[in-house]
């Protein structure tokens, strides 16, 4: 199913330009139901520059500069 809307979006999505794309994801992410985290599966960790980090997901420096959406991006 989320595969499906994301072929329906992707043209749409991939038609903006950076800042836009930036300001809709905060927005998104600032009006998003807050939900209760998950488990992290062990299989996805990942050592890098002598640091642990339990999943290979991260955000780009400066994402939330403006601490908008710090709830909706730990989700």
């Amino acid at each position: 199913m989320l595969g499906s809307l994301f072929s329906l979006a992707r043209p749409l999505v991939h038609a903006l330009d950076a800042e836009t794309a930036h300001r809709l994801a905060v927005e998104a992410l600032k009006y998003a139901p807050a939900l209760r985290p998950c488990t992290d599966d062990a299989r996805l960790g990942v050592d890098a520059f002598g640091l642990h980090f339990p999943n290979p997901v991260g955000l780009a420096a400066g994402f939330d500069k403006h601490a908008e959406c710090y709830a909706g991006s730990l989700s």
